[in-house]
């Protein structure tokens, strides 16, 4: 019985072939996994806020800082462009 290295190489080429597509999947796979993980946790954030008892919670904002003073009294530059002279 003679070898066929024809035959023998083309063997090698689709294990190849199919370790290439298997990380394809590997990596789609993972993909996919992430994305479901994501939606899992939009979704219970969804069932909660529609809850019956939900009450949301006011966000509190921090009181604006005045702006400091130039020397002689004047209020310090607005940022941004000059008015025109016209």
């Amino acid at each position: 019985m003679a070898l066929n290295f024809d035959e023998f190489q083309k063997v090698v080429e689709t294990a190849q072939q199919a370790d290439a597509v298997k990380a394809d999947l590997k990596r789609a796979l993972r993909k996919v996994t992430t994305t479901l993980g994501a939606l899992q946790a939009a979704l219970s954030e969804m069932e909660t806020v529609l809850a019956d008892d939900y009450v949301s919670a006011p966000r509190t904002r921090k009181p604006r800082t005045p702006r400091a003073e130039q020397e002689g009294g004047a209020p310090a530059k607005k940022p941004g462009r000059p008015k025109k002279n016209a």
